[in-house]
């Protein structure tokens, strides 16, 4: 946590208008919430975009929707992903159906590997079920376009679990969009670094509508059953515009550091999942390395100086993505002496 920076302009643009919202008395529901939503939409091109205060709160609210509201009752989750995920789908009060495969190259699902994670399901169940993926390490899943198509055939609701893929493009198309609804996080570690929150975006008007009204407890319409407070204050909210309007100039720091690795990994013919490559125009999250043929530490050995894998266990039976990748230290602000390190250790390991 303490290796977290924000860039000098959102800092001084959080100062500059942060008394305003203590002069107006406004500190909930105000016009910094507005302004959010709508740089969002704007950026992405959606319909609709909340800000949530966390990106399972938004998750949770769409699956309890789903739930109550259309009978989609079971979800299905890619093995690799953060556990919280599953912890989100008993939150809902939804049952876990099973788990999709993914691929080392990308630590995501292929459009092969959703087609035989349903292949086996009745019309019923599919018409019961969501299935919810994570974008994985700062690029959009490479097989989005297809998934989509696959689950509107089969009548499966598709949620994205954008937590990693703010900014992020494939073919020009932002992440969350491509399913029915999606959900970003700024939490403090993430792409683009806030402290907490997130923002719920969709494309379906009447979607939208539902979970804007069970943000606010439905208190107004008085006609949603269940509904449950997931907004953030217009401090939260000044912080986070301030942090992502910059979000084009943190990605470029990174991509800097990025650039380092990917020598070093050409240098070396060492694996690495691309954010730049095949339409993607990744965030740069994180800079993953990885090995098909035996677990990545012991093919490079003196590799020491890393970041958190995503991740370190499976939550379904593969457990090879987890063994096989590791992930180099990428942040805004990063000192140039980290990455400098990083490649004296893969050197290293190769000569040794």
């Amino acid at each position: 946590m303490g290796l977290i920076k924000l860039p000098e302009k959102s800092i001084n643009y959080f100062k500059n208008n942060l008394d305003e919202i203590f002069v107006s008395g406004t500190l909930a529901e105000g016009p910094w919430n507005l302004k959010l939503s709508g740089f969002v939409k704007s950026l992405i091109g959606s319909e609709e975009a909340l800000p949530t205060n966390s990106n399972g709160s938004g998750l949770v609210a769409l699956m309890s929707i789903y739930r109550h509201y259309f009978d989609r009752t079971n979800v299905m989750i890619q093995s690799n992903t953060m556990y919280g995920v599953k912890t989100m789908i008993y939150a809902a009060g939804s049952n876990l159906s099973d788990y999709v495969q993914c691929r080392l190259e990308t630590l995501m699902p292929s459009i092969d590997d959703v087609e035989n994670a349903i292949r086996n399901l009745t019309k019923n169940e599919k018409n019961k079920l969501i299935i919810l993926l994570s974008h994985i390490g700062g690029i959009i899943n490479p097989d989005i376009e297809p998934i989509a198509k696959l689950c509107k055939q089969e009548n499966i609701i598709l949620l994205e679990d954008c937590a990693h893929s703010f900014g992020a493009t494939i073919h020009g198309k932002h992440s969350g969009l491509f399913g029915d609804a999606g959900v970003y996080s700024f939490y403090a570690t993430k792409a683009i670094p806030v402290g907490e929150g997130g923002v719920t975006v969709t494309n379906n008007p009447k979607l939208g509508k539902m979970i804007r009204s069970y943000s606010i407890y439905d208190r107004f319409d008085q006609k949603l059953e269940l509904a449950n407070n997931i907004r953030i204050s217009e401090v939260q909210a000044l912080l986070t515009y301030a942090v992502i309007k910059e979000w084009q100039s943190i990605v470029n720091n990174k991509k800097i550091i990025a650039d380092i690795y990917m020598d070093a990994c050409r240098n070396h013919n060492i694996n690495y999942i691309a954010q730049n490559r095949n339409g993607q125009n990744g965030n740069y999250y994180k800079f993953i390395i990885y090995n098909f043929d035996i677990p990545i530490s012991k093919a490079l050995k003196e590799l020491k100086t890393k970041t958190s894998s995503v991740y370190d266990y499976s939550i379904g039976p593969n457990n090879d993505v987890a063994l096989h990748h590791a992930c180099l230290p990428i942040w805004y602000g990063q000192e140039s002496n980290v990455a400098d390190k990083v490649v004296n250790e893969i050197n290293n390991s190769i000569i040794n």
